[in-house]
């Protein structure tokens, strides 16, 4: 059926309106889950929707699984107990990566402060605070000399782990069996552009905000791990 000019152009201007209406609603989205890592404007949005396209699966283990046979399987968690409950949802945006639910009141995030502050007191000769290489806004945990460290200590240019205010969760930096423990007893999850874009290790991880002090306990050791792994010889 030939449709004419006229109906065609009626046709554009409403795909136009339509789009137009998303975009600004997946916009505002955005801009809610508050800054991390990109500018927090129009051009940073159309940099994370353009991200969208080359996500990765943050729960598949395989590609971890790949990289104990290449480098080891080394590791500095004990056994993990299983998390209860689902994970949380998660936005559709890999920057900044935020979760929507089972998010932590002030009380906890406050807590979950206190075990950074608390590891960079007693790990002083390791680690310290400075402003995060990846997020470009918070204060992050950095070895103090990341050019002695193996590869990922370098390439992230030592930091090892920092906290979302806006959520209270956090991404730290595993070994690869680590992190696939990690991921499997549900306790966390990869960046979906871990090994795909920005310089992320494949075992960059995003960590659930703890929701008891149990699991704030589990939290302490989990970020304990990732200092160990950062600051070893392991060529991981």
């Amino acid at each position: 059926m030939k449709v004419s000019r006229k109906t065609g152009s009626a046709i554009a201007l409403g795909a136009a309106a339509v789009a137009a209406l998303w975009a600004d609603r997946d916009y505002r989205k955005w801009r809610a889950l508050g800054p991390g890592g990109l500018p927090d404007n129009f051009h940073g949005w159309m940099t994370t929707t353009w991200m969208r396209t080359r996500k990765r699966n943050p729960i598949d283990t395989g590609r971890l699984t790949r990289l104990m046979a290449t480098f080891g399987d080394r590791s500095f968690l004990d056994d993990l107990p299983q998390r209860e409950g689902a994970r949380p949802a998660m936005a559709v945006y890999p920057v900044p990566h935020r979760q929507l639910d089972q998010i932590p009141g002030s009380e906890m995030k406050h807590k979950v402060g206190e075990i950074f502050n608390d590891l960079v007191s007693r790990r002083s000769d390791l680690v310290q605070y400075q402003l995060s290489f990846f997020e470009k806004r918070h204060q992050a945990v950095f070895l103090r000399q990341p050019g002695s460290g193996h590869a990922q200590a370098q390439n992230s240019k030592g930091e090892i782990a920092h906290i979302h205010p806006s959520d209270g969760s956090m991404h730290m930096i595993f070994s690869p069996s680590d992190a696939r423990k990690i991921i499997q007893a549900g306790w966390g999850e990869c960046h979906p552009l871990a090994g795909v874009l920005l310089g992320l290790p494949d075992t960059y991880l995003l960590i659930y905000p703890p929701r008891n002090d149990n699991e704030l306990a589990v939290t302490t050791h989990l970020l304990d791990a990732a200092v160990d792994h950062m600051s070893s010889a392991a060529s991981t």
